[in-house]
């Protein structure tokens, strides 16, 4: 089966229902694996919370720029989750935003 990440948008430390209903989605069509950025202290809950509604695999990545809301840092780290896993492109990527 397919590795799906799932870039999973949270706030305040909850993750946000668009990105559980895309772990949910992904189940369907492959594996999921949620890619969590810039959660600080709240990582493992929001890691945790993925696990519950799918995800096999939870790739976290902190730092200070994935508090602005800049795009390139984010795609950086999901190329980098992919690229881990072996993939050589950026492949089956969902979000939803």
């Amino acid at each position: 089966m397919a590795e799906i990440l799932v870039l999973v948008d949270h706030a305040d430390g909850a993750v946000r229902k668009p990105a559980l209903e895309l772990l949910t989605i992904a189940r369907r069509i492959g594996e999921p694996s949620a890619v969590v950025l810039g959660a600080g202290e709240a990582a493992a809950s929001i890691a945790a919370t993925a696990g519950e509604y799918g995800a096999a695999t939870v790739y976290v990545a902190d730092g200070a720029e994935f508090a602005e809301q800049l795009v390139v840092p984010k795609v950086d780290a999901l190329t980098s989750s992919r690229r881990r896993r072996g993939g050589r492109r950026p492949g089956d990527l969902l979000r939803r935003g």
